[in-house]
């Protein structure tokens, strides 16, 4: 066991020096008491440990029997690859400005922080806003691709920015400069540089900000007519490398990622995919990069328990990523991509995210009434469950208690009169009630369940109630 006293032993030996012994240790027993030693944590999340982390185990239906009917899905997946290539049709209206630039109009006032935790100069938000060259936009309309994984920004910085990180859920992770990542392969419509050119202002299906420029390259009608094969791939597994015919290593692929066939592109060898690549001008050529089977399949996967199954695990324990940083998922970007997988197009956000599809209201039920409510008309693997800020997707029940998966930072806490949080940091399986037998869970907004507000089932089948596993 550590010893308690340890951080400030210089201070301990000189009080043990000047004082006498029964009395030094009289001061040491009431600073301990006084909180000079850290928390002692209460361990593991007891969901973490009790419940299985395996997505299978929650409902009791045929695993191989799609949820969604063929027909519907059809109709979802075109809708998916319209959006996803929409950026690249002609005469698309560039966004308006006041919703491009809203980044400056909502912190010009706030008081941020830098990566070393200290305030950024009064001045700092103005020097973005000439930089980005708001009153210029836009200055371009121009079809592009991301030929990396792209972190997409709402102004033109990497710097990382914070709310005051002395305050639970306003330091790290939470770099409210980031929007999202931005897979390698995603169309994109270019519409604004910055000052010196080194970002460029895209629009993508799911979310528009600023990426680096030497992360995207330029799209003319051949490459695009070569690109758009038909056919597309759904990658199946995280951190899978993908290298060209030259043997250059290009990005990682994710769940969610989905990229074209190369006709003819089915073999021994696994499939050929047509990856972008950046030239020295800065055009988009095709490259061939071969994927096994086991790491990818023909798009969209069909729409079954055991697909979801499948890459929901293979997504669990994937470390937490606001807005996609290092690659990791918050919320709303698990349940995209898993999604994406099957042609089920999704916005960016948790809060459109709740909106999607067939919605149904909890709020003002007590949690008992919201379980009940839940257990009736939840559908495993296409119900969202949805409270302010966070979205998480149903799996069925175990106990009587509904079972979601979810990407979550931590639980809100309360130490005497000090917010903070149990940090889970990672893709999991939990109830709605994830710690509650932790004493230092804040009540009541630290639990999950009370703060759900609504439910949604994603296709539903036409004039057809949704389905339950009770």
């Amino acid at each position: 066991m550590k010893n308690p006293l340890r951080p400030c032993g210089r201070f301990w030996r000189a009080v043990a020096r000047t004082l006498s012994v029964p009395l030094a240790l009289s001061v040491v027993w009431c600073l301990v008491l006084a909180g000079c030693t850290s928390r002692t944590p209460e361990g593991p999340v007891a969901d973490l440990v009790v419940l299985p982390q395996d997505a299978g185990v929650y409902h009791t239906l045929d695993p191989d029997r799609p949820l969604v009917p063929a027909g519907r899905q059809a109709e979802a997946y075109a809708e998916f690859l319209k959006a996803h290539f929409a950026p690249w049709e002609p005469g698309r209206t560039p966004i308006a400005a006041d919703t491009v630039y809203w980044g400056l109009a909502q912190y010009a006032r706030a008081q941020l922080y830098g990566e070393n935790t200290l305030p950024r100069d009064a001045d700092w938000m103005e020097r973005l806003r000439q930089y980005s060259r708001a009153d210029q936009y836009p200055s371009m309309s121009r079809r592009a691709i991301a030929v990396t994984n792209a972190n997409m920004r709402v102004l033109p910085t990497m710097v990382p920015t914070f709310f005051d990180p002395s305050r639970a859920g306003e330091g790290f992770p939470f770099d409210v400069m980031q929007n999202s990542l931005v897979p390698a392969g995603t169309p994109l419509l270019a519409t604004h540089t910055s000052a010196d050119r080194a970002w460029m202002l895209v629009e993508s299906r799911f979310a528009f900000g600023w990426v680096r420029s030497t992360d995207i390259a330029w799209v003319d009608d051949g490459f695009e007519s070569f690109y758009r094969t038909g056919i597309y791939a759904a990658i199946v597994r995280d951190d899978v490398p993908v290298v060209d015919g030259d043997g250059v290593f290009r990005f990682d692929a994710h769940i969610g990622w989905i990229l074209p066939v190369l006709e003819g592109g089915f073999g021994d060898n696994g499939m050929a995919l047509v990856i972008p690549v950046r030239d020295r001008r800065g055009d988009a050529v095709a490259q061939v990069a071969f994927l096994p089977e086991s790491v990818v399949r023909p798009a969209p996967l069909a729409a079954t328990p055991a697909n979801f199954t499948l890459l929901i695990n293979a997504m669990l324990g994937r470390p937490y990523g606001w807005g996609g940083l290092y690659e990791g998922r918050d919320c709303s970007m698990a349940v995209m991509d898993l999604m994406a997988s099957f042609g089920i197009l999704l916005p960016r956000n948790s809060r459109p995210q709740a909106a999607t599809g067939e919605v149904a209201t909890v709020a003002g039920l007590d949690r008992q009434a919201k379980k009940r409510f839940i257990l009736a008309r939840a559908t495993p693997f296409l119900t969202l469950v949805g409270k302010p800020g966070h979205i998480m997707l149903y799996l069925g029940q175990r106990d009587g208690d509904p079972v979601v998966f979810h990407a979550v930072w931590g639980l809100k806490t309360m130490h005497g009169d000090t917010p903070g949080r149990e940090v889970i940091g990672s893709s999991v399986i939990t109830t709605l009630e994830p710690g509650l037998e932790m004493r230092a869970l804040s009540r009541p907004d630290g639990i999950i369940l009370e703060t759900v507000t609504s439910i949604n089932t994603l296709c539903p089948p036409p004039d057809s109630a949704p389905a339950s596993d009770q």
